[in-house]
């Protein structure tokens, strides 16, 4: 079992690593994207290193305190509604043994996150630009949106999946056995 010290340091430093790459969406607007999910990225190592509940409380702490340090107040909605949680509720739901259902609810998760994410922006923050971005899509914008971002979902879980066992099957052993 790690000690408390450990808990309380490793999730001290990944909030701030998270809090780093949040901030530089205000620097970097064209990763506006991207750096919200390497960020939910180092929230998984919360949860291999320490567990559930830590990652959880880190995952909060963040999208809390992103809000308050990142220009870019459409990246801390994706973060907070999405790729901060997701690492976590992916965890969750592989320890489903249908397949089908795991695919299922994950999908579900997504959906709902997406949609809240919208949601959030406009009527929230009123951003309604983000609704005027998609203006030329005319009727087939929700459907066309859907299906293509399910499918963006799908190829994302696929990676992530990827990369999380990269970093327990080689990253971990390589660089982190003293620990």
């Amino acid at each position: 079992m790690k000690k408390l010290s450990y808990k309380v340091s490793l999730g001290g430093v990944m909030s701030a690593s998270c809090l780093l790459l949040m901030f530089l969406t205000g620097v970097f607007p064209i990763l506006a994207m991207a750096l919200p999910l390497y960020a939910g990225i180092l929230i998984y190592v919360v949860l291999d290193e320490v567990g559930i509940s830590w990652a959880f409380l880190t995952y909060l702490a963040v999208s809390v305190l992103s809000f308050f340090i990142t220009p870019n107040k459409e990246s801390s909605i994706y973060f907070a509604v999405f790729f901060g949680s997701y690492p976590i509720i992916k965890v969750l739901f592989e320890k489903i043994h249908s397949k089908v259902f795991e695919i299922a609810g994950k999908l579900l998760a997504f959906n709902v996150t997406v949609i809240s994410a919208a949601a959030i922006a406009v009527y929230l923050f009123g951003l309604d630009e983000f609704l005027e971005d998609f203006d030329f899509l005319g009727q087939f914008l929700v459907p066309g949106l859907i299906i293509f971002a399910n499918i963006l979902f799908l190829l994302y879980d696929k990676t992530l999946s990827l990369v999380l066992t990269s970093y327990v099957k080689w990253f971990k052993p390589t660089f982190l056995k003293k620990f």
